[in-house]
Protein backbone atom coordinates (compact mmCIF):
# COMPACT_ATOMS: atom_id res chain seq x y z
CA UNK A 1 0.00 0.00 0.00
CA UNK A 2 1.12 3.56 -0.65
CA UNK A 3 -0.13 7.11 -0.31
CA UNK A 4 -2.40 7.94 -3.20
CA UNK A 5 -0.99 10.54 -5.55
CA UNK A 6 -3.26 13.19 -7.03
CA UNK A 7 -4.26 11.29 -10.18
CA UNK A 8 -4.89 7.98 -8.36
CA UNK A 9 -6.94 9.78 -5.72
CA UNK A 10 -8.97 11.65 -8.34
CA UNK A 11 -9.73 8.43 -10.24
CA UNK A 12 -10.71 6.62 -7.05
CA UNK A 13 -12.96 9.50 -5.94
CA UNK A 14 -14.47 9.66 -9.43
CA UNK A 15 -15.24 5.95 -9.15
CA UNK A 16 -16.81 6.44 -5.69
CA UNK A 17 -19.04 9.23 -6.93
CA UNK A 18 -20.10 7.31 -10.04
CA UNK A 19 -21.37 4.20 -8.22
CA UNK A 20 -25.08 3.74 -8.89
CA UNK A 21 -27.57 2.60 -6.26
CA UNK A 22 -27.49 -1.07 -7.30
CA UNK A 23 -23.69 -1.33 -7.29
CA UNK A 24 -23.60 0.69 -4.05
CA UNK A 25 -25.88 -1.84 -2.35
CA UNK A 26 -23.66 -4.66 -3.58
CA UNK A 27 -20.52 -2.92 -2.24
CA UNK A 28 -22.15 -2.36 1.16
CA UNK A 29 -23.44 -5.93 1.43
CA UNK A 30 -20.00 -7.32 0.57
CA UNK A 31 -18.39 -4.96 3.11
CA UNK A 32 -20.81 -6.22 5.78
CA UNK A 33 -19.88 -9.80 4.89
CA UNK A 34 -16.12 -9.17 4.81
CA UNK A 35 -15.95 -6.81 7.81
CA UNK A 36 -19.20 -6.98 9.82
CA UNK A 37 -18.01 -5.09 12.90
CA UNK A 38 -16.14 -2.46 10.89
CA UNK A 39 -19.18 -1.91 8.68
CA UNK A 40 -21.43 -1.52 11.71
CA UNK A 41 -19.01 0.95 13.28
CA UNK A 42 -18.80 3.10 10.15
CA UNK A 43 -22.43 3.12 9.17
CA UNK A 44 -24.21 2.78 12.52
CA UNK A 45 -22.05 3.70 15.51
CA UNK A 46 -20.15 6.71 14.15
CA UNK A 47 -23.17 8.42 12.52
CA UNK A 48 -25.12 7.88 15.76
CA UNK A 49 -22.40 9.73 17.67
CA UNK A 50 -22.93 12.74 15.38
CA UNK A 51 -26.71 12.47 15.37
CA UNK A 52 -26.93 12.19 19.16
CA UNK A 53 -25.22 15.54 19.68
CA UNK A 54 -28.60 17.20 19.30
CA UNK A 55 -32.15 16.37 18.35
CA UNK A 56 -32.00 18.98 15.60
CA UNK A 57 -32.51 17.76 12.03
CA UNK A 58 -29.26 19.40 10.93
CA UNK A 59 -27.26 16.84 12.93
CA UNK A 60 -29.18 14.00 11.33
CA UNK A 61 -28.23 15.50 7.97
CA UNK A 62 -24.58 15.81 9.01
CA UNK A 63 -24.62 12.19 10.23
CA UNK A 64 -26.01 11.07 6.85
CA UNK A 65 -23.36 13.10 5.02
CA UNK A 66 -20.70 11.48 7.22
CA UNK A 67 -22.03 8.01 6.27
CA UNK A 68 -21.96 9.00 2.59
CA UNK A 69 -18.33 10.07 2.96
CA UNK A 70 -17.53 6.76 4.68
CA UNK A 71 -18.96 5.01 1.63
CA UNK A 72 -16.71 7.17 -0.56
CA UNK A 73 -13.67 6.14 1.51
CA UNK A 74 -14.68 2.48 1.19
CA UNK A 75 -14.91 2.84 -2.60
CA UNK A 76 -11.62 4.73 -2.82
CA UNK A 77 -9.76 1.95 -1.02
CA UNK A 78 -11.37 -0.77 -3.10
CA UNK A 79 -10.65 1.06 -6.36
CA UNK A 80 -7.07 1.97 -5.44
CA UNK A 81 -5.98 -1.11 -3.47
CA UNK A 82 -8.26 -3.90 -4.61
CA UNK A 83 -10.51 -6.36 -2.91
CA UNK A 84 -11.28 -5.85 0.77
CA UNK A 85 -9.04 -7.88 3.07
CA UNK A 86 -11.06 -10.34 5.11
CA UNK A 87 -9.23 -9.88 8.38
CA UNK A 88 -12.40 -10.73 10.26
CA UNK A 89 -12.06 -14.37 9.17
CA UNK A 90 -8.34 -14.51 9.96
CA UNK A 91 -8.49 -12.36 13.10
CA UNK A 92 -11.95 -11.99 14.63
CA UNK A 93 -10.49 -9.57 17.19
CA UNK A 94 -9.18 -7.09 14.56
CA UNK A 95 -11.93 -4.55 15.17
CA UNK A 96 -11.55 -4.92 18.91
CA UNK A 97 -7.80 -4.26 18.68
CA UNK A 98 -8.50 -1.22 16.49
CA UNK A 99 -10.93 0.10 19.08
CA UNK A 100 -8.36 -0.36 21.84
CA UNK A 101 -5.70 1.46 19.81
CA UNK A 102 -8.07 4.31 19.08
CA UNK A 103 -9.27 4.50 22.65
CA UNK A 104 -5.68 4.76 23.83
CA UNK A 105 -5.11 7.67 21.42
CA UNK A 106 -8.49 9.36 21.81
CA UNK A 107 -8.77 9.23 25.60
CA UNK A 108 -6.15 11.93 26.25
CA UNK A 109 -7.59 13.99 23.40
CA UNK A 110 -11.08 13.86 24.92
CA UNK A 111 -9.73 14.72 28.36
CA UNK A 112 -7.86 17.70 26.94
CA UNK A 113 -10.54 20.10 28.21
CA UNK A 114 -9.03 19.71 31.69
CA UNK A 115 -5.53 20.84 30.67
CA UNK A 116 -3.88 23.96 29.29
CA UNK A 117 -4.62 25.03 25.71
CA UNK A 118 -0.94 24.55 24.81
CA UNK A 119 -0.95 20.94 26.06
CA UNK A 120 -4.29 20.27 24.35
CA UNK A 121 -2.95 21.63 21.05
CA UNK A 122 0.11 19.36 21.34
CA UNK A 123 -2.18 16.34 21.95
CA UNK A 124 -4.24 17.17 18.85
CA UNK A 125 -1.09 17.54 16.74
CA UNK A 126 0.24 14.21 18.03
CA UNK A 127 -3.06 12.48 17.28
CA UNK A 128 -3.00 13.57 13.63
CA UNK A 129 0.68 12.73 13.06
CA UNK A 130 1.45 9.39 11.45
CA UNK A 131 2.55 6.77 13.94
CA UNK A 132 5.82 4.89 13.46
CA UNK A 133 5.71 2.94 10.21
CA UNK A 134 2.39 4.54 9.23
CA UNK A 135 1.47 7.04 6.58
CA UNK A 136 -1.69 9.03 6.19
CA UNK A 137 -3.69 9.40 3.01
CA UNK A 138 -3.20 13.16 3.21
CA UNK A 139 -5.02 13.99 -0.03
CA UNK A 140 -8.00 11.85 0.91
CA UNK A 141 -8.20 13.36 4.42
CA UNK A 142 -7.99 16.88 2.96
CA UNK A 143 -10.74 16.06 0.45
CA UNK A 144 -12.97 14.68 3.23
CA UNK A 145 -12.38 17.80 5.34
CA UNK A 146 -13.28 20.04 2.38
CA UNK A 147 -16.41 17.96 1.81
CA UNK A 148 -17.50 18.56 5.41
CA UNK A 149 -16.79 22.29 5.11
CA UNK A 150 -18.69 22.50 1.79
CA UNK A 151 -21.63 20.59 3.24
CA UNK A 152 -21.80 22.90 6.27
CA UNK A 153 -21.51 26.01 4.13
CA UNK A 154 -24.12 24.93 1.58
CA UNK A 155 -26.61 23.42 4.03
CA UNK A 156 -27.84 26.76 5.31
CA UNK A 157 -27.54 25.39 8.86
CA UNK A 158 -25.28 26.88 11.48
CA UNK A 159 -23.03 24.07 12.71
CA UNK A 160 -20.81 24.54 15.73
CA UNK A 161 -17.11 24.39 14.86
CA UNK A 162 -16.63 21.74 17.53
CA UNK A 163 -19.20 19.52 15.78
CA UNK A 164 -17.48 19.92 12.41
CA UNK A 165 -14.12 19.19 14.06
CA UNK A 166 -15.57 16.04 15.64
CA UNK A 167 -16.87 14.90 12.24
CA UNK A 168 -13.51 15.57 10.58
CA UNK A 169 -11.70 13.70 13.36
CA UNK A 170 -14.02 10.74 12.93
CA UNK A 171 -13.32 10.73 9.17
CA UNK A 172 -9.60 10.82 9.91
CA UNK A 173 -10.12 7.78 12.13
CA UNK A 174 -12.03 6.04 9.32
CA UNK A 175 -9.16 6.64 6.88
CA UNK A 176 -6.63 5.43 9.47
CA UNK A 177 -8.68 2.27 10.04
CA UNK A 178 -8.82 1.54 6.31
CA UNK A 179 -5.04 2.03 6.18
CA UNK A 180 -4.70 -0.49 9.00
CA UNK A 181 -7.08 -2.88 7.27
CA UNK A 182 -5.16 -2.79 4.01
CA UNK A 183 -1.78 -2.84 5.81
CA UNK A 184 -2.15 -5.53 8.49
CA UNK A 185 1.44 -5.06 9.67
CA UNK A 186 0.51 -1.55 10.89
CA UNK A 187 -2.08 -2.98 13.28
CA UNK A 188 0.31 -5.14 15.26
Amino acid sequence: MHELIERELYEALEFARSVDEEKGKHILIQFEIDQPMFASTLFNVFPTVIDNQSSELKYQNLAQHFADLCFDVLCVYQKAFGKMPRTFEQDPTWMESQAMLLDKELAPLLASSNISEKAAKKMREDFFKPKEGEFIQTGLVEFMNMSIDDFAENSGDDYHDSMLDLTKTMLFVVVRMFNNLYTPVATK
